[in-house]
């Protein structure tokens, strides 16, 4: 069968630069290029913006949303239902696709009401980050208004735990944008490193990504913290990114006496992050059953060394291969990552291979292409034409 061109409406409150951000960035881009229309709607940020228009309308609604209003404001979530409800219907939307918690049970109520299909997009554990919802999700009956998941085992697996029938999942393979993404040579890093005041032999450890409190950017400091008490102390932290907890994140680094080790950008422009990227030597992504992480198959697209953790969920080691990345055991996975990082800075034969091979991995077995294809060929079955 052909495909058909279809009208399409991500739903996400941020438009700003993060994980889930790029994903449906990189998505849209290919369901573009599959000749689909898209418009994403959003409530705040501006820095994907300019990117996401090559390839889609955008489209703000100007109403603001705290992490609590559903509770103490809740007139603001009927406000953007009803201006969701407005656009879709003025658009001609035939496909709703949220990307978070809050924008699920929106989305999914505006969708019933005109009568089209709604799908989430899973960026994150929901055990991990949507506490709350997850608490309720079986209470709430949410998964009544929601035809199907785009995400990975491990968080259909806490799904499944809620209910939700294995019909609705639709597993994604893991990607990144390889062309994006992708190594600098040693003169161009070390120029990089030079504006950062870092030396060309100097060991960064990087963060790429939101400083939030439920993030793992807390768990990349008490990595340095274990670092320096070691007596390993010829490295640097380089943070590219901001957020709601960059207050406490800089009072945790003065506390551990890591202030003069670490270099704090705030948010930068999308076209600059590969730049940053580049300036890194080790990206850790730190808990105690990571889901994945853009950051992870950014680094290694851009053939850096990434550290994990080989959780219960198993989700990392899908796609971060043995003589590409390193994972740790769960239990004191903090202080193995940071005897990981003392031992393979000393050995920059194998620093090296894995860090090829990571770069070699990401071009040949992770592709967004692949991606938009599924959601897509899910899309076509779906829709009334």
């Amino acid at each position: 069968m052909d495909q058909q061109k279809i009208n399409i409406c991500f739903f996400y409150e941020s438009i700003g630069l993060g994980g889930q951000q790029t994903q449906m960035l990189n998505l849209i881009k290919h369901l573009n290029r599959m000749r689909h229309n898209i418009i994403w709607i959003y409530l705040k940020g501006t820095e994907l913006e300019s990117a996401v228009n090559i390839y889609a309308s955008t489209i703000r609604i100007p109403v603001l949303l705290s992490s609590k209003d559903y509770i103490r404001n809740p007139w603001r979530l009927f406000s953007i239902g009803r201006n969701l409800y407005d656009l879709c219907q003025k658009k001609k939307v035939q496909i709703l696709i949220t990307g978070s918690g809050i924008g699920s049970l929106i989305g999914g109520i505006v969708s019933r009401v005109l009568g089209i299909p709604h799908y989430r997009l899973l960026g994150c554990s929901l055990i991990q980050v949507e506490k709350t919802l997850y608490k309720f999700y079986k209470t709430i009956q949410i998964d009544r208004i929601i035809d199907g998941y785009f995400g990975w085992p491990g968080v259909f697996n806490e799904l499944s735990a809620k209910g939700v029938p294995n019909h609705k999942f639709i597993k994604l393979t893991p990607a990144v944008d390889s062309e994006m993404f992708y190594p600098f040579t040693e003169e161009k890093r070390d120029k990089i490193r030079v504006q950062l005041g870092i030396k060309p032999e100097t060991i960064v450890i990087g963060w790429i990504g939101r400083i939030s409190e439920n993030m793992q950017v807390g768990n990349t400091v008490e990595l340095a913290k274990i670092l320096k008490n070691n007596g390993f102390k010829d490295f640097k932290l380089l943070f590219i990114g901001g957020g709601p907890w960059m207050n406490e994140l800089k009072k945790k680094l003065k506390k551990y006496k890591l202030y003069k080790y670490s270099i704090m950008t705030g948010w930068v422009a999308y076209d600059q992050v590969n730049g940053f990227i580049n300036a890194m030597d080790i990206i850790p992504l730190l808990e105690a059953d990571p889901h994945g992480g853009s950051i992870i198959r950014e680094a290694m697209s851009c053939g850096k060394l990434t550290i994990s953790v080989d959780g219960p969920s198993g989700v990392q080691k899908d796609f971060m291969k043995p003589d590409a990345t390193i994972l740790v055991k769960e239990d004191n996975f903090i202080k193995k990552a940071a005897e990981i990082v003392i031992s393979i800075s000393k050995d920059s034969e194998k620093f090296e291979i894995l860090c090829k091979n990571a770069r070699l991995y990401a071009e040949k077995e992770m592709s967004f292409k692949a991606q938009a294809k599924i959601i897509s060929d899910t899309l076509q079955q779906k829709i009334k034409y």
